[in-house]
């Protein structure tokens, strides 16, 4: 099995219980999408439920996502109504689109579920590929090494309640700056194991590796 048919299986066992609320609120990030937008049709890479391209589309923008996940799609179109929001199944590192776009996202440190530097490269090529003429790539995700996203292997305690606990165990692989992590959540009906591997860039080869695809560096907004 592939790396495509891998994320398709983690997301699609993750989506009956999926959390957006732990990844922080949509809207700051929405406000900043439309703007980039300026009315245009945009794509997002790993659309997952839709976290932020529904808020985005109720604000008029058209979205068209991309996600390997099924279940994840499915959750999407029962939220989605007559919001002006398309979806495919298609993988994030080899896609191709009928359309060039002004603005293509990809946001909550999504790239880094492409665990290969070649991967991540050749989504970079099929972004460069797919933007119009003065079009922007935007990445949203946390800053390697930082207390968000710390490089080091370990057990990290994520929630306690009284009747639940979440326990994180990390393996970092500084060689291929892989992140494997096991999530095990236990409470009342037992315990639930979600395995997923990310691969990490750090800011200057994700610029290297941009340049190569022809992409230039416009900003690097924090927050």
């Amino acid at each position: 099995m592939g790396e495509f048919e891998d994320q398709a299986a983690v997301w699609n066992e993750r989506a009956p219980s999926y959390n957006e609320a732990s990844l922080g609120l949509a809207w700051p990030v929405a406000e900043v999408l439309v703007k980039l937008a300026d009315g245009g049709h945009v794509l997002e890479l790993g659309i997952g439920a839709g976290r932020v391209a529904l808020p985005l589309a109720r604000r008029g923008v058209t979205v068209t996502g991309l996600d390997a996940s099924t279940d994840m799609i499915r959750r999407l179109i029962e939220r989605r109504g007559d919001l002006p929001v398309e979806v495919r199944i298609t993988y994030m590192a080899a896609f191709d689109v009928p359309n060039l776009y002004p603005l293509i996202y990809v946001v909550s440190s999504t790239c880094y579920l492409l665990t290969t530097r070649d991967r991540q490269m050749s989504r970079l090529h099929c972004c460069a590929r797919a933007l119009s003429d003065g079009g922007r790539l935007v990445i949203e995700a946390v800053v390697p090494g930082s207390s968000a996203l710390p490089l080091e292997s370990g057990i990290f305690v994520r929630a306690v309640g009284q009747d639940y606990a979440k326990v994180f165990f990390v393996a970092h692989d500084p060689v291929t700056q892989a992140l494997r992590s096991q999530e095990v959540q236990l409470d009342a009906e037992g315990m639930r194991l979600r395995h997923v591997t990310r691969r990490y860039t750090h800011l200057p080869d994700l610029d290297l590796m941009a340049s190569v695809a022809e992409l230039r560096l416009e900003g690097r907004p924090s927050g």
